[in-house]
C-alpha cells in the first residue's frame, strides 16, 4: 500500500468517525430533550389532576380570568418545553435525520397542547346554560398522534420497540374511540390519559439513550 492510498484511507476513517461522533451527539441531545419533556409533562399531569380534584374552585377562577385558563398549565408547560429544546439543541446541535425527526415530534407536541375550541349553541331560549356541563376528550387523537411519531421514528431508525409501542397505541385509540367507559373505569382512563404523554417521552428518551450507550447507531 503506497503512501497516497494510506493517506486516503486515514482521511476516510476520519470522515466516518466524524459522522459517527455527530450522530452520537445528536442521540445525546434527542434523548436528553425527550427525558426532560417526560419529566415536564409529569408535572403537567399532576397539576391537571389536582385541578380536576378541585374542579369547582378552578372553574370559578377561570370563569373570572378565562385567558389564564388557556395559558395555565398547558401554555406554561409548552413554553418550558420550547426552552428545554432550545437550550439542549444549542449545546448538542441536532444534525441529519435526528433533526428532521425532532421536527415531526415538535409538530406532534404542538398538536397536543393546542386547546380545544368549544362552541355551544341552542335553539331553545328556555335552557339554563349554567346547568350544561361540557366534557371534551381527545384521548384517541392524542394516542394516535403519538403512535405516528413512534412509528415514523422506528421506520427511519429500525428500532422495533418504538414501532411496537406505536401499534399498541393505535389499537388502544381505536378501541377507546368506539367504547364507552363508565366509572370507575372512566377515572382509570383519565389517569392513563394524563400519564401517556410523559410515559411516551420518557420511554423514547431512555430507549434512545440506551441505544447510544450500547453503540447502536442509526442504520445509514
Amino acid at each position: 500500500m503506497d503512501e497516497l492510498t494510506l493517506n486516503e484511507a486515514v482521511e476516510n476513517i476520519s470522515l466516518i468517525k466524524g459522522v459517527i461522533d455527530r450522530t452520537s451527539k445528536s442521540f445525546v441531545a434527542f434523548s436528553k430533550i425527550f427525558i426532560l419533556w417526560g419529566l415536564l409533562f409529569i408535572l403537567n399531569s399532576i397539576i391537571t389532576l389536582y385541578a380536576q380534584m378541585n374542579q369547582a374552585q378552578f372553574l370559578d377562577y377561570f370563569s373570572r380570568y378565562p385567558t389564564f385558563g388557556y395559558l395555565f398549565p398547558v401554555g406554561f408547560i409548552a413554553l418550558l418545553a420550547a426552552l428545554i429544546y432550545w437550550k439542549i439543541s444549542r449545546k448538542f446541535p441536532l444534525v441529519g435525520l435526528e433533526k428532521h425527526l425532532m421536527k415531526v415530534w415538535m409538530l406532534i407536541l404542538l398538536m397536543n397542547v393546542i386547546p380545544n375550541k368549544i362552541m355551544i349553541s341552542s335553539a331553545s331560549a328556555g335552557i339554563d346554560m349554567k346547568s350544561i356541563v361540557v366534557q371534551t376528550n381527545n384521548f384517541s387523537t392524542m394516542l394516535f398522534s403519538l403512535a405516528v411519531g413512534l412509528i415514523i421514528t422506528a421506520l427511519f431508525t429500525d428500532f422495533k420497540p418504538l414501532q411496537i409501542l406505536g401499534i399498541i397505541y393505535i389499537l388502544i385509540s381505536i378501541i377507546y374511540a368506539y367504547s364507552n367507559f363508565m366509572p370507575p373505569f372512566g377515572h382509570i382512563v383519565n389517569i392513563i390519559f394524563q400519564l401517556v404523554l410523559p410515559f411516551t417521552f420518557l420511554f423514547t428518551g431512555f430507549f434512545l439513550k440506551s441505544q447510544q450507550a450500547g453503540g447502536n447507531q442509526l442504520g445509514y
